[in-house]
């Protein structure tokens, strides 16, 4: 009878080592993000994508590079159209920004006066300029709050660039008077009367700090006021960082933006002006849904992270990432990092969302699993050994 009682022991022992190895290894398995896939893009091995702009899983738009010349495409449900090529009136080579409107037509502004509104592929000029002013426009940005409004990053008479503003009314607002010795490159609307840029900071000469042979080039953000009239934008406040440059800005909620960084990493509060410095590097940024963040480092890179719900994580890969980043988008459920991979072929390496949450689900029942299975087992042989005792 003992000699059954032990033979039920170390079977039960036996039992428990094997539930903990395999357990083990299927924990393991979900450590890791899911639903990754490197492929050719959607426009084949020949297509360079130097920005891309997706609707929805059927819908997109891109700018891209082929045998020496950039074309600027739209994809409908996997057919392709040339909306600006070598044979257009429009050059694709000086797109500066596209811009997605909140009815999904797109607004692309290259150096002109005016801009090109791109509506079921086709085009239209969108007029910006309502004065007797000269400027181009490299970028434009439609208020969340109001569609009719717009902040436009312009470069006036003599090459200096400025801000802008224009309403529904079909009014020009005047430019921002001090451009603070910024390259403005990038704009969110982020309230009611408030925008976030971020540029390129240069050190004046004179300052001492550089040689004019070598400008210092450093990274900047600042929060811009514009009342939708004809008073000129105004810069609120202004940050510079180290070094490296802002290449993204995330609009998470209605208090929080993120300002990703090649160098650096920040989130601000528009609403009580906090500031909090993330330890981070990154090549790009795509938000997946409200309040939810990618930040992804550039080639080599093991992990990326990911801001979801007030909080930070580091999320490990399967594997390395394979490219140097170019563009990047997101279709609603898939992200598209589109690269150059060692050999110098296009590639594009997707992530499915959601995947991630099926995986979380799993890791969570698993942890979840073995633990009660443990107390399980732990309680049994516990009972076993005060029942010997007893005896």
């Amino acid at each position: 009878m003992l000699q059954q009682e032990s033979e039920h022991q170390w079977l039960a022992i036996s039992a428990f080592f094997v539930f903990i190895i395999i357990g083990a290894f299927f924990i393991k398995g979900t450590s890791h993000l899911p639903g990754i896939d490197l492929t050719e893009n959607e426009l084949g091995s020949d297509n360079r994508i130097m920005e891309s702009h997706y609707i929805d899983k059927d819908n997109s738009f891109m700018l891209t590079y082929i045998d020496g010349t950039y074309e600027f495409v739209s994809m409908n449900s996997g057919i392709m159209n040339k909306l600006i090529d070598s044979n257009s009136e429009y050059d694709a080579s000086s797109i500066s920004h596209v811009t997605t409107l909140d009815n999904d037509s797109v607004i692309i502004s290259s150096l002109q006066s005016d801009v090109i509104l791109i509506d079921d592929s086709e085009m239209f000029t969108f007029e910006t300029n309502f004065g007797d002013d000269n400027f181009s426009v490299s970028n434009i940005e439609q208020s969340s709050s109001d569609s009719q409004k717009y902040l436009l990053i312009t470069r006036e008479s003599g090459n200096l660039q400025s801000i802008r503003g224009i309403n529904s009314s079909g009014l020009t607002s005047s430019n921002t008077p001090n451009n603070e010795n910024v390259n403005w490159q990038n704009l969110i609307h982020v309230e009611e009367q408030k925008w976030l840029a971020t540029g390129i900071y240069n050190t004046p000469a004179t300052s001492g700090d550089q040689s004019p042979a070598t400008p210092n080039l450093r990274p900047v953000w600042a929060t811009i006021l514009w009342n939708g009239g004809y008073t000129a934008p105004m810069v609120e406040s202004l940050q510079i960082g180290g070094y490296g440059e802002y290449h993204s800005t995330i609009k998470l909620n209605h208090e929080q933006v993120i300002i990703a960084g090649t160098h650096e990493t920040i989130l601000f509060n528009h609403q009580n002006n906090e500031i909090e410095n993330i330890d981070y590097s990154s090549v790009a940024a795509i938000s997946d849904k409200c309040n939810s963040a990618w930040l992804f480092n550039n080639k080599d890179s093991k992990s990326v992270l990911r801001f979801d719900e007030d909080s930070w994580g580091v999320e490990s890969l399967p594997h390395n990432i394979p490219i140097d980043i170019e563009a990047s988008g997101f279709d609603g459920t898939t992200i598209y990092l589109h690269g150059i991979d060692d050999n110098g072929n296009p590639k594009v390496l997707t992530f499915d969302t959601s995947a991630v949450g099926s995986i979380e689900s799993g890791s969570g029942f698993l942890n979840l699993a073995f633990i009660i299975v443990s107390l399980i087992m732990f309680t049994i042989m516990g009972v076993n050994v005060f029942d010997k005792f007893k005896q």
